[in-house]
């Protein structure tokens, strides 16, 4: 579970988003969520329709892709030997952090 905070900050011209958090945050990952204007005009498009439209394409890969591409791995590739005492700790860590 997750604690929600609304603060409003502004975006400078160098892309920097500058804001005032509360002094009595505790440290961690936070999920960050922007909502912009819709009639704001600074937004560009990065994209043309027909790129996000192939983007948006799924393309099935064969197992021989998937291993050229480097998509294989997990708990292995990082340095993770037992799953379940991994979830364990990151559960332990995540109650820590909700202490105020």
């Amino acid at each position: 579970m997750m604690v929600t905070i609304h603060l409003t900050g502004t975006v400078t011209d160098e892309g920097e988003l500058v804001f005032d958090a509360p002094k009595n945050l505790p440290p961690g990952q936070v999920q960050i969520t922007i909502e912009v204007p819709s009639d704001a005009s600074a937004i560009e498009q990065d994209f043309t329709d027909e790129e996000i439209k192939e983007l948006l394409t799924f393309t099935p890969k064969s197992g021989k892709e998937i291993v050229e591409n480097g998509f294989v791995g997990g708990w292995e590739d990082k340095g993770i030997t037992d799953p379940v005492a991994w979830v364990e700790e990151q559960r332990r860590k995540q109650r820590e952090r909700r202490q105020w």
